[in-house]
């Protein structure tokens, strides 16, 4: 719906409609909620609290009123400044003018002369933080509109003429434009936060083109990046630097003609061709995003205008980010590790196929650097700096790639033919078969065995045999997919000594492409091509397709797999050859291409937690998951086999079943894994003759299950810790009982609780 902001109704009508689409959408009540939390915070503080360095640091770091803009620069030295402390105290305990324009001229002075101050101390001038200060500190008369530009444009919005202002002055002169409109206010938090509201929602672009989105979170935005196909392909019009792009939208500054703007490029540029005058004007249209044609005049977009007044590039970091090809992959790649240049150039080419010579990667590698996102170190290994990280963490999402060039017909051979698929299928064991081979120590249900056999061998998806086990650590998933592996090839006796019809790879993280799995060709000598243990496979695979080759792919997320997966999961969705390496026909006895072979089976398992990766839904449209986290401690097949006596055993399967029920309510529960080590300590512990069973099986809960519990204060937590803790008690296992009440305590005390602290 459309609102007019300069007519008073009209803004009245839209503050109204604009919170009430945030409060339903992004947590509006939540968010002015902490905003009147911490403004009673920094009210209620006292000389000596407000000038500490602890107070300083959340007055300059809490991120509650704005979370947008450059938030990441570093002020630790301004927190430790005594004397900046007392400055802002003294400005917070002085009475401001009652006049709005003598309160402008005196907020815009302290802004400065408190600018003055950090500037000293700072790299790069933090407005962002500065800007949160003082809207901590006079609340009244600033907005949570942190970003000047996004602020300029919802002053435009709201027919307030837009000059020379100091930036603090627009925050009142919109907050004015509220009043005088006669907008209702519930609070003080809510007068604070409705121009971001209203900006949000009626003034910046929020259609399928738009750079930025309103997240989840209030008060903040999202980037919105375009896919792939639709991006600018490289940064490569403009030669020069930084400085060169400001010039040429200095010049533009208050709009120019077409014609006079590019005698401007010549003029700056005499050896330029002339038809590279108008794709430097395209680059800043297109590659910048900075500005902006209408007809035959050119003017500077809002972005190009923040760009020109600060200086810094984050004012088009959205644009750069969701709209050029290439720009997003080399950060992301970078800050998962750094990547020698050579290897950074060649990530870029699988980027775009269509980027066969090293030019036009260089050329983005090289503003990535003039823009002090990225360096080189001594031994020409790319790294992200500081900023480039901050810019890094604003990709939330996966960047595309475009598809691999087409190849002609005899390359490679895309279809796997029907009867080979006939064959392969007739040989598979029955699900009978399978379940009668896997080992009588592997007690798995059979209807789990029933699900990863189904998963894998969908009829509808000839090629497509790959499925995810997650679930418990312990549980058993790895001996899941090696029994299943084995018992496909149960019934086989004609193989050659060493040779199975299954591959482990264990995933290491930093596995940022398909080299770990799929091998390389060596840059120091082209003629050699560098297997590896998975490729050696795949190539047996290719060769004998009339059986099953499994690979199980152990704790999968490490990594990225869609990153180290890549070609391979193109290949089984299309049928497409799978490249090696493009140096020729053969390197060794390595070819360019191979097929995708349709008697490989993937299985991989996931452990969820702070070392690894979600799997992204290129990995998850092409898998079947099965999830297990239920484990009854009766059928572990250990009991039978343990030396303890009766009455030892009985107290260690009474605690571990006991323990369970509490933990599996919370998911902190435990496997099979974790039930033998606890056995296998109790039995070391008695053997040795220094610990009876009791004290044994203490330890060992101690050191095996009290370890993982964590978690943030919940109803459902505290009742499973107490009840852990009544366990332990109960069987008099004090060590362990005892720790347990102190992570009761934690919880209740401080809001959340961790073995390790």
């Amino acid at each position: 719906m459309a609102f007019d902001l300069i007519d008073d109704a009209g803004l009245r009508e839209a503050s109204a409609s604009a919170l009430e689409l945030h409060r339903n959408g992004h947590s509006l009540d939540s968010w002015i909620s902490r905003v009147a939390d911490w403004l009673t915070h920094v009210e209620a503080a006292d000389h000596d609290t407000f000038v500490g360095r602890d107070f300083q640091h959340q007055l300059w770091e809490v991120q509650t009123i704005a979370a947008t803009g450059q938030g990441h620069i570093d002020v630790s030295a301004v927190i430790a400044d005594k004397a900046i402390a007392e400055k802002l105290w003294s400005l917070k305990q002085a009475k401001l003018p009652d006049s709005l324009s003598e309160r402008i001229a005196w907020l815009g002075a302290a802004w400065e002369e408190v600018s003055a101050l950090v500037v000293a101390l700072t790299i790069r001038k933090p407005r962002l933080k500065q800007y949160r200060v003082f809207a901590s500190l006079w609340p009244q008369h600033f907005t949570t509109v942190a970003h000047y530009q996004k602020l300029k444009s919802l002053g435009r919005a709201l027919g307030l003429s837009i000059g020379s202002d100091h930036r603090t002055e627009l925050h009142q002169r919109i907050l004015q434009r509220l009043d005088d409109a006669g907008v209702a206010f519930r609070s003080r938090g809510e007068r604070m936060t409705l121009p971001w509201v209203l900006y949000v929602h009626y003034v910046q672009e929020n259609g399928s083109e738009a750079t930025e989105l309103p997240s989840e979170s209030a008060g903040d935005l999202r980037l919105n990046p375009l896919p792939a196909g639709r991006r600018r392909r490289g940064m490569l019009a403009i030669n020069g630097s930084v400085a060169s792009v400001l010039a040429m939208l200095e010049f533009a500054k208050g709009g120019r003609k077409r014609a006079d703007f590019l005698e401007h490029i010549r003029s700056v540029n005499p050896k330029l061709a002339t038809n590279s005058l108008g794709t430097n004007l395209n680059a800043l249209i297109a590659e910048w995003g900075a500005l902006r044609s209408s007809g035959d005049d050119l003017f500077l977009t809002p972005r190009g205008e923040a760009f020109l007044e600060s200086g810094e590039t984050e004012e088009v970091s959205d644009w750069l980010l969701t709209q050029i090809l290439g720009f997003d992959n080399l950060l992301y790649v970078l800050n998962q590790a750094p990547l020698p240049q050579k290897q950074a150039i060649s990530r870029l080419q699988k980027v775009n196929p269509g980027w066969t010579s090293n030019y036009a990667p260089t050329a983005l590698i090289n503003w990535i650097k003039g823009i002090e996102l990225a360096e080189l170190d001594a031994g020409k290994v790319l790294h992200l700096t500081q900023r480039g990280r901050e810019w890094a963490s604003r990709i939330h999402w996966i960047p595309g790639e475009l598809p691999p060039v087409v190849k002609d017909a005899g390359e490679s051979r895309t279809d796997t033919p029907a009867e080979e698929i006939e064959d392969l299928w007739s040989n598979l064991p029955t699900l009978s078969e399978i379940r009668a081979a896997f080992p009588a120590d592997l007690v798995f249900d059979a209807s789990l065995i029933a699900q990863l056999h189904a998963g894998l061998w969908n009829r509808r998806h000839p090629r497509r045999h790959f499925a995810v086990l997650t679930g418990l650590s312990g549980a058993g998933k790895t001996q899941l997919a090696l029994g299943y592996a084995k018992a496909l090839w149960a019934g086989e006796t004609d193989l050659d000594p060493g040779q199975h019809g299954y591959h482990i790879v264990a995933v290491q993280p930093g596995w940022h492409d398909p080299s770990s799995l799929l091998g390389y060709v060596n840059p120091i000598d082209t003629d050699v091509y560098m297997r590896t243990g998975f490729l050696e496979f795949l190539l047996r695979a290719i060769a004998d397709p009339d059986r099953p080759y499994v690979v199980l792919l152990d704790e999968m997320n490490l990594s990225h797999p869609e990153q180290y997966l890549a070609p391979l999961l193109s290949a089984m969705e299309s049928g497409d050859a799978v490249e090696l390496h493009a140096v020729g026909d053969e390197v060794g006895d390595v070819p360019g291409y191979i097929d995708y072979p349709s008697n490989l089976v993937i299985i991989g398992t996931v452990n969820m937690d702070e070392t690894t990766h979600g799997l992204s839904d290129k990995v998850l449209d092409r898998s079947a998951v099965i999830e297990f986290w239920d484990i009854n401690v009766d059928d572990y097949p250990g009991w039978t086999s343990s030396v303890l006596g009766a009455g030892a055993l009985a107290q260690v399967k009474a605690v571990l079943s006991a323990l369970m029920t509490p933990l599996r309510a919370v998911r902190l529960h435990f496997g099979w894994r974790t039930i033998a080590d606890v056995l296998g300590y109790v039995e070391a512990g008695v053997e040795g003759g220094a610990l009876t069973a009791a004290e044994a099986l203490d330890h060992s809960v101690y050191a095996k299950i009290l370890p993982k519990l964590r978690g943030e204060d919940t109803k459902r937590l505290r009742d499973a810790f107490d009840a852990v803790a009544g366990v332990l008690e109960s069987h008099s296992l004090s060590r362990s009982a005892k720790k347990a009440r102190e992570l009761c305590a934690d919880l209740r005390e401080q809001g959340s609780a961790r073995f390790w602290r």
